[in-house]
């Protein structure tokens, strides 16, 4: 990942970022959504584990690991949309209200998906250039 040494550089993990607080602002101004707590408590915690997971999966400094987080960070993000979707049904939310935060996943999950492809990308290529340098040092025999 070139030039990027700090997950908050990462353009995912600024949109996972802005959907939390997003979602987080819905849910206060919601009495309805706020005294469901199991509602809220779920919804809460998918929006704020997209963000958690490309962090966590960035400073593990291992391109596959990194995309591994990155598949649980896109899991999160489609909970926490469903359950946002769910809370318009509720009435908890009205659905012009949580049209920025439907934009911010779209754009989150969009961003989340191509860094995931880089990652795995840049694994393969590690691979191979690894496999290039091996096959080009001359092996001895042994007598």
């Amino acid at each position: 990942m070139t030039g990027v040494r700090r997950y908050e550089d990462l353009f995912a993990w600024q949109l996972a970022d802005r959907f939390k607080q997003n979602v987080f602002k819905l849910v206060s101004e919601s009495p309805l959504a706020s005294r469901n707590f199991r509602y809220r408590d779920q919804l809460l915690e998918a929006s704020a584990d997209v963000s958690k997971d490309i962090c966590e999966g960035f400073l593990r400094c291992s391109p596959l690991v990194f995309a591994n987080f990155l598949d649980y960070a896109l899991g999160s993000l489609a909970e926490a949309e469903t359950r946002l979707r769910d809370g318009v049904e509720r009435g908890y939310f009205h659905d012009v209200a949580c049209n920025e935060a439907f934009r911010l996943a779209k754009r989150c999950g969009r961003a989340t998906l191509g860094l995931k492809q880089s990652q795995i990308k840049y694994a393969a290529e590690k691979r191979q250039s690894r496999k290039d340098e091996n096959s080009q040092v001359p092996r001895t025999r042994r007598t």
